[in-house]
């Protein structure tokens, strides 16, 4: 599918179907149809891409990301619209078409932005109606075809680019922009009819091109390809100044025809700050426009040196004009300001590192050959990096982008590396991510002899030199994708140097090397065995090449490593049976509280009902009490017992909260102080107060 306009001529050359579109070889197709087919499959291919054959890569087939596309998600392709002859209109804004066409968008706002001003003011300028009428109606086409295009621009939803024509169109009616592309699209030129082109002079201004005003309020897809720009150039600050200043001469050029325009409302040549449109040289175009334009560059930007306001009108546009141009020209300067910094903020970063280090080596008088070399070996970092610090640069992007990156940067050398020639893409992407890049200066040594191994190399680019003790005789020269160091990080048994230095290996000249830690290569290879083995046999070779190899420390290694991988399998198959048994004894636990659970609510509800029993036999002697209080009056009666109000009240209410169970503190019933307990039962209480009086 074409990337931006995805359109195929078809409208028709359709089967009985209505769907199906005839090939460029038919039989009876006219000779002019077949070219015009071929024509339009070129520009498709041109704009798209597509055809073009790129040499196939192994390294990158294998490594690379693959372009994911779903033919079976209806919303991920493009369907044939009802409303323009069936063609398939869908723009993915993210490809290069787009952008190229919103760069042609730009152009025609800029030349109404440009021209509608001018030719409404500079009357001369209009008279040139037979060619204002062509790129005018060419603007119009241009606006037209991008209404089209604006409309069926795709957009994510769920992380895919939706390309269903009604979707696209819904999406684009939800917003404002369908608001300002038909404004700008009205037909306004209909005034023509009445406003005759050319008929403006000095005696009759605006000219009526005025009317032509709506075709700006398409600015935002100007703003839109600048943004585009500024993401997608490299050279982001210097688009910036061009962008501010193109900014800075279209406001030059709007107030220059506002002076005109002022000029033409006060009266040509009234006083000494009109224009002065009389003389022969004042009527050209030229400096008429020359003019205005010089007089607005000198108010905007606050110079001053131009005639003196003598009437309010214009001492009031002056005024105006020096506070827009105060504020606005502040703001622009300030940022170029801020743009030119920025633009060298890479190289003043640099050049302060460096001279704190100069700095440092002064304070601790260090000599000045090896200062020298500290010097030239800032001056080749910059020179072939910029002082890029890569790790800071890619923080921000995810560990498959950054890889990603990492391989196509460094693939010339990559590909040269033998032990990732037939590695997984896994760990390809973990050791890339773990590479540090070190350069190295002519003469100094990258490993000594006997050194603990602490890393192992790849060459990037550069020559080094695997020497002798006697630091003369060159045993062998590496370049760019040879890997050394790798034995002493390998940690083989039998190894009779341990994880030492085998060999002495010198830089030849400047030499970047990317260098991998122990630790890191041995967390990359912990789930990749295979390539582990790789490692290990080749570091065998080189131990037996030079008899530092025990083979019978290496091979007992190797059957004990054997035997410890049996005993770790047995132990996980061992740990696994106990978890299914743990998993069944625990399944057993769980059905028996549940039978517990309900045997205990069982036997809490049969308790429930045998206390709510007795309550009910206890409520049915609430009955008695009248009688009960009757005779305990009479009795305390009989024998003489004087007691207060408050304390028959108290023993009533004694009685009353002892039969329903409840309990009284001493404070709220002091009459019960005297009085003796009561037994619980009717027939105790009565038989012990016929009892009393014998006492």
């Amino acid at each position: 599918m074409s990337p931006v306009f995805a359109i195929h001529n078809n409208c028709q050359l359709r089967s009985s179907m209505g769907q199906q579109v005839v090939s460029d070889a038919e039989p009876g197709r006219s000779w002019i149809g077949r070219q015009f087919s071929r024509l339009m499959r070129t520009l498709r291919y041109r704009i798209s891409g597509e055809g073009r054959t790129i040499p196939p890569d192994w390294f990158l087939d294998k490594f690379a990301a693959e372009t994911f596309n779903d033919p079976e998600e209806p919303l991920y392709q493009a369907k044939r619209s009802k409303f323009f002859c069936g063609l398939r209109l869908a723009f993915d804004p993210t490809l290069p078409a787009h952008y190229h066409w919103l760069a042609v968008v730009s152009l025609a706002i800029l030349y109404n932005m440009v021209f509608v001003i001018g030719r409404a003011v500079f009357w001369e300028l209009d008279d040139l109606t037979l060619l204002w009428y062509v790129l005018d109606y060419l603007c119009d086409t241009i606006y037209l075809m991008d209404t089209i295009v604006h409309m069926h621009e795709g957009y994510l939803e769920q992380g895919l680019m939706v390309r269903d024509s009604e979707m696209l169109r819904e999406h684009y009616l939800s917003t404002d922009s369908w608001r300002y592309d038909v404004i700008s699209l009205l037909p306004t030129d209909i005034a023509y009819y009445w406003w005759t082109p050319g008929s403006c002079s000095d005696k009759r201004l605006p000219c009526p091109v005025i009317v032509r005003l709506n075709r700006l309020v398409r600015l935002p897809r100007m703003w839109e390809w600048f943004d585009r720009t500024e993401t997608a150039t490299s050279f982001p600050n210097a688009f910036r100044i061009c962008k501010v200043v193109m900014a800075i001469l279209v406001l030059i050029h709007w107030n220059a025809c506002l002076y005109f325009v002022i000029s033409y409302a006060i009266g040509f040549g009234v006083d000494n700050w009109v224009y002065n449109i009389t003389g022969a040289r004042n009527e050209t175009l030229a400096h008429q426009y020359i003019y205005s334009f010089y007089w607005s560059t000198l108010t905007l930007t606050t110079i001053g040196e131009t005639p003196q306001p003598e009437n309010d009108a214009e001492y009031v546009f002056v005024v105006a004009d020096f506070l827009a141009g105060v504020l606005i020209f502040a703001t622009i300067v300030g940022n170029i300001g801020s743009m030119i910094s920025n633009m060298n903020v890479a190289r003043v970063e640099f050049q302060n590192k460096m001279d704190g280090v100069k700095q440092y080596m002064a304070f601790r008088k260090v000599s000045g050959e090896l200062e020298a070399r500290v010097i030239r070996w800032f001056a080749y970092t910059w020179a072939e990096s910029g002082a890029l610090d890569e790790e800071t640069v890619l923080s921000s992007l995810p560990d498959k982008l950054k890889a990603e990156i990492a391989i196509r940067v460094h693939l010339d050398t990559l590909r040269k590396v033998e032990i990732f020639k037939d590695c997984e893409p896994g760990l390809l992407e973990a050791l890339v991510l773990k590479l540090r890049l070190q350069v190295f200066s002519p003469g100094d040594y990258i490993c000594r002899k006997g050194d603990v191994g602490k890393e192992m190399y790849i060459v990037k680019r550069g020559r080094l030199q695997v020497v002798a003790d006697d630091g003369k005789t060159v045993l062998a020269t590496l370049s760019a994708g040879s890997v050394f160091g790798e034995v002493s990080v390998l940690e083989i048994a039998g190894n009779r140097t341990g994880n030492r230095r085998t060999a002495n290996v010198r830089a030849l000249g400047y030499s970047d090397l990317f260098c991998l830690a122990k630790r890191d290569l041995w967390e990359a290879l912990g789930d990749y065995p295979d390539a582990m083995a790789t490692l290990t046999e080749r570091g065998c070779q080189l131990l037996r090449k030079d008899g530092l190899l025990d083979e019978n420390v290496f091979e007992n290694a190797q059957t004990t490593q054997q035997s410890m991988e049996e005993t770790v399998r047995k132990l996980e198959s061992t740990v696994e049976t106990l978890e299914k048994r743990l998993q069944g004894l625990l399944t057993d636990v769980g059905e028996e509280q549940a039978k517990m659970k309900q045997r205990i609510n069982k036997i809490a509800t049969r308790i429930i009902e045998s206390d709510n029993e007795e309550t009910d036999q206890e409520y049915d002697t609430s009955d008695d009490e009248p009688d009960l209080q009757s005779e305990i009056a009479r009795s305390y009666d009989s024998y003489r017992i004087p007691l207060s109000p408050v304390q028959c009240s108290s023993r009533m209410s004694y009685i009353h909260h002892r039969e329903r169970g409840h309990s009284l503190s001493v404070e709220r019933t002091p009459g019960l102080l005297r009085a003796n307990p009561e037994p619980r039962s009717k027939s105790l209480r009565v038989k012990r107060f016929h009892k009393e009086p014998t006492k």
